[in-house]
């Protein structure tokens, strides 16, 4: 694993993430026989605008339930097991972290879906998936930490077969540089790696996809965070919360990517990509 990699695999790997999930959970008062997905909701949707953003996705995506869909950057699997609930599908997540995948796998027992959705550890740059095998692809805010964008979209579309659908959510870049850190995704500049809408739209296309939709959601990812303050004193954490899966700094996180959002230095994208064949599903 190269150096870059290794920081990367060190900031989403905090220790005993499950069982501090679980330990949340006990505090809530949440039943650990009858646990929801919404029980988990302020955890493991990890993603600007959290389930919102991923029930519309969803629709965006219009996967069927006899589909096998891979999700790139699944984190603990929270998109991942609301895709699979809302369609009827079947998702294979995969993340670089082991901490993630273990943490993901648990809470796929504990809610009772691992006949629907399943987990790897690997590199979104050398997927272990054949050429042309998923049905779609769905991928929710990782390419921030990716520098080797091409690699990691050609990668994407190799596996997806001729005329599949990729939906991609992604932090992007903007007109001004540079960014405030630490963000949700990085502790400093060493390891996001963002570019300019137009500039991830080439990469988009020059790995192969068509563009079939193109929305940038900037001012539904402001309103989002237009309450974020710059903290004073020690933080007041929830007793569940993603600052269990990135760190107890995540209100100054949040505060940032309020300023980066503002003074258009970041931009959100929500993109949905085809790649170019025949799919006979496709035949009216």
């Amino acid at each position: 694993m190269s150096g870059d990699l290794r920081r990367i695999h060190g900031y989403y790997s905090p220790n005993d993430l499950y069982n501090k999930i679980i330990d949340g959970l006990d505090k809530l008062g949440k039943d650990l026989a009858n646990v929801t997905l919404d029980d988990l909701q302020p955890v493991d949707e990890f993603h600007i605008r959290g389930d919102t953003a991923t029930r519309e996705l969803i629709q965006l995506a219009g996967f069927q339930p006899d589909m096998h869909i891979l999700d790139v950057g699944c984190g603990i699997g929270g998109s991942t097991r609301r895709l699979a609930h809302d369609t009827g599908c079947r998702v294979t997540g995969i993340d670089l972290s082991d901490e993630y995948i273990d943490t993901a796998e648990r809470l796929t027992r504990l809610l009772n879906m691992q006949d629907k959705v399943q987990f790897q550890a690997c590199s979104a740059l050398e997927l272990p998936f054949a050429d042309n095998f998923f049905d779609g692809v769905w991928s929710l805010q990782m390419n921030m930490n990716v520098e080797d964008k091409q690699s990691w979209l050609a990668e994407t579309c190799r596996v997806l077969k001729p005329g599949g659908r990729a939906v991609l959510y992604e932090v992007c870049g903007n007109r001004n540089t540079p960014l405030y850190f630490p963000v949700p995704w990085a502790q400093d500049d060493s390891m996001s790696f963002l570019l300019p809408p137009d500039q991830f739209r080439d990469a988009i296309e020059s790995a192969g996809f068509g563009i079939e939709i193109w929305n940038n959601k900037t001012d539904l990812a402001q309103q989002a965070f237009a309450s974020a303050k710059k903290p004073e004193g020690e933080p007041n954490l929830p007793a569940l919360g993603v600052y269990l899966l990135v760190g107890e700094d995540i209100q100054t996180k949040a505060y940032n990517l309020h300023r980066n959002l503002d003074e258009e230095r970041v931009s959100l994208i929500e993109t949905l990509v085809i790649k170019p064949g025949f799919r006979e599903d496709n035949i009216q």
